[in-house]
């Protein structure tokens, strides 16, 4: 039971810490809505997808085997040089990746967004990319450890330089987009800055080729796979361009943004899923564990979509000193939060599913599964998007993660068993389903409210999940 509780704990850290962030983030959007056109959010929307995809190729899918390898060895002394093996790694090549698109930006903005007015902000997202990577595997390292309360600490502090910047060079210098990039940069090096010393023990200024020959042969799935998923997240911006323009992206984003409220808990759940489940699985007591663990995941992610999909219409009337808290120019955009959200849902499926490409040391599996998501979005876009709007970017998004989620599921379901709580998971699932469609044809903030009380009643009672001790009995 203590294995549960601790990744109960460390999810809800990570929860709270992703929450925090995002909320900060999400102070941003009445900022970026009411200074910036659907039009010019529809530019950032475009070089953040940019910015996406090229992540991937900084961590090179580093990350992943950081956590096995870091994992797996017992010897301090080796955990040491796993670490700083990759990080120098990734340094170099993030090094040498900036410095090639610091001379071929020009030429990037005429490839992607045919214009090379582009270039500038170009320049500036790699430079971001090269100091949030360096701060990434800082922090990465201390999720490996469990250092949940750490990793959420210098998380919180970095975004809320990051807002106070924002509120500077968007607001008051009225910089648009490039002040947002810049933001992004000086906030990346103050955390770098302030975990060095967190992480300065665990590095040495040297690179083991042996064992980096081993991780590269374990992560270069995971690179390919990384840009995969991006893909699938990102590509859908870049398609709607194509046929809609701009202002539907910067109205798409908006909503989307929004849905990522979802992908927050996901992220925080396999954040802390990661480490806890293979060592679960290792001790060889895991079956039970992960039954509770995945009601407990599918509570979660049921009461977020809620929450997001009943009462986000609600802020569009929310006003402070005679402003809308959100320009009412991007309403349009929450008719894809129900299937936004959902796609997220499945995207959880896809992390809880991740273990079996781990132990048995076959991460080709999430290269074939993220393939297969990539090519049914890449699909769907191109035949939804002509024919309903922004609205089929977002089933497409859906049924990618779909599609994911039920590969990991198939080729790991014989291999690492999982005693599921079936009637718990069907009565949350069911009632879930339930209230949405209540709260959405009757359309009031009550009812929709009730709606949610009963949720977590049910969710009370169908999972270990408590929101108050219970009274030891005398």
């Amino acid at each position: 039971m203590k294995g549960a509780t601790g990744l109960t704990k460390s999810t809800l850290f990570y929860s709270l810490g992703n929450l925090f962030t995002r909320s900060i983030s999400f102070l941003l959007l009445p900022l970026y809505t009411n200074l910036l056109s659907t039009e010019e959010f529809g530019d950032y929307a475009l070089i953040m997808s940019l910015y996406a995809l090229v992540a991937a190729m900084y961590q090179f899918g580093m990350q992943s085997g950081l956590t096995k390898f870091f994992i797996e060895e017992r010897s301090p002394i080796k955990k040491k040089i796993i670490f700083s093996t990759i990080l120098n790694f990734v340094l170099i090549l993030g090094g040498a990746l900036t410095a090639l698109a610091l001379f071929s930006s020009p030429w990037i903005s005429e490839v992607i967004f045919n214009d090379s007015q582009y270039s500038d902000f170009i320049r500036l997202i790699f430079v971001a990319l090269y100091l949030e990577t360096a701060g990434y595997f800082f922090l990465h390292l201390l999720k490996t450890q469990e250092r949940s309360k750490v990793v959420v600490f210098f998380s919180s502090i970095a975004a809320i330089i990051n807002l106070l910047l924002n509120v500077w060079l968007v607001y008051f210098l009225r910089l648009g987009v490039e002040g947002i990039l810049l933001a992004q940069i000086i906030s990346a090096l103050i955390l770098i800055i302030i975990v060095f010393k967190e992480v300065k023990f665990e590095y040495r200024f040297k690179i083991d080729v042996s064992i980096l020959s081993s991780i590269i042969k374990f992560s270069y799935f995971f690179l390919a796979a990384g840009i995969l998923t991006a893909s699938v997240d990102v590509a859908d911006r870049f398609i709607l361009n194509h046929f809609l323009g701009k202002e539907e992206v910067g109205i798409y984003s908006f909503a989307y943004r929004i849905a990522l409220i979802m992908n927050v808990f996901v992220i925080s759940f396999r954040t802390a899923w990661a480490p806890r489940s293979l060592n679960l699985y290792y001790t060889g007591d895991y079956k039970i564990h992960y039954g509770k663990t995945f009601v407990k995941l599918v509570a979660g992610m049921g009461f977020i979509f809620l929450v997001v999909s009943l009462f986000t219409a609600e802020l569009f009337n929310f006003r402070i000193f005679n402003f809308n808290l959100f320009n009412v120019e991007y309403k349009s955009g929450i008719v894809i939060l129900p299937f936004v959200l959902m796609g997220y849902f499945f995207n959880g499926f896809v992390s809880f599913y991740s273990v079996y490409p781990f132990v048995s040391n076959k991460s080709y599996h999430f290269l074939i599964a993220d393939f297969l998501a990539f090519s049914v979005n890449i699909a769907f876009n191109f035949y939804l998007i002509p024919l309903i709007g922004i609205t089929g970017a977002a089933i497409a998004t859906t049924l990618a993660f779909l599609t994911n989620a039920i590969y990991l599921f198939l080729i790991g379901r014989k291999k690492v068993e999982v005693i599921y709580r079936k009637k718990e998971t069907l009565i949350i699932v069911l009632f879930t389903a339930a209230a949405f469609v209540v709260g959405t044809l009757v359309e009031n903030i009550i009812v929709s409210t009730v709606l949610l009380a009963a949720y977590l009643v049910v969710v009370y009672f169908n999972t270990d999940l408590r929101f108050v001790k219970k009274a030891k009995s005398t």
